[in-house]
């Protein structure tokens, strides 16, 4: 716009995108949310008394936490073995930039975001298998910091090699859309791993597949997976990925 709105007449615009087309709770307060991360990064003239007001009605949030967390509750373990492990790290050298970037994705538990296109830091030679990266979901001085995660430690990869085909399987995938290339990875795992599989999911089989191999403090695997994910320390985040279950057979 040539002309930047006042707070009131954006705050009323936001509200009423917001609550357009008859939206399910969960995307009202999905919306405010990408609204209020758009303003935040490219409007930065708006102010954090403002953008404390780009949020949905208190009663809603709430609302919305309890039904995730009776969703969260009602889920079914969902298990996986060593050969579905063994038949990601076996694309690791498949011609397939996509299963290239699977393997990738699973051995290091990042986003399937994050993997796409953020930046890398320098290596870590004191232990080959730390990788250094900035992340998604950090905001204020987090943003722009590199932050050291593990790869698997059985897995068949040093830090440097990921790195090198991280950087080299992008440049396969120039020219692809960041949403069609996680279409594409979705449609990859459900066809060739297992139909009940998703990017996202590759996360949490990482973190269940770590806490299962190394942990040798026994700490609960919701503090664990908080840790290995990059998570805040006082995060709960972790019960998100606790719905999986490694069997040994």
């Amino acid at each position: 716009m040539e002309q930047k709105p006042k707070e009131d007449e954006l705050l009323k615009f936001i509200n009423e995108l917001a609550y357009s087309n008859d939206p399910a709770d969960r995307t009202i307060t999905t919306r405010f949310s990408k609204f209020k991360k758009h303003i935040r990064e490219l409007h930065p003239e708006y102010s954090d008394d403002f953008l404390r007001k780009v949020a949905p009605p208190r009663e809603l949030t709430l609302k919305v936490i309890e039904t995730n967390k009776e969703k969260r509750n009602g889920k079914k373990l969902v298990e996986f073995d060593q050969d579905m492990v063994d038949k990601l790290y076996s694309w690791k050298d498949d011609p397939s930039p996509l299963k290239r970037m699977a393997f990738l994705q699973f051995v290091s538990g990042r986003r399937v975001s994050e993997t796409f296109d953020n930046e890398l830091g320098q290596i870590v030679r004191k232990n080959d298998k730390s990788v250094k990266m900035k992340l998604d979901k950090k905001s204020g001085e987090e943003k722009d910091k590199y932050f050291t995660f593990e790869l698997i430690k059985d897995a068949p990869i040093t830090n440097k090699d990921w790195k090198k085909m991280l950087i080299n399987t992008r440049k396969a995938l120039v020219g692809v859309d960041a949403g069609v290339y996680s279409q594409r990875i979705n449609k990859i795992l459900k066809r060739d791993l297992r139909d009940d599989i998703s990017s996202h999911d590759l996360r949490s089989m990482y973190g269940v597949y770590r806490f299962t191999h190394e942990n040798p403090e026994k700490q609960n695997l919701t503090g664990y997976i908080a840790k290995i994910l990059n998570h805040g320390e006082t995060s709960d985040s972790g019960i998100a990925y606790s719905n999986f279950s490694f069997v040994e057979k």
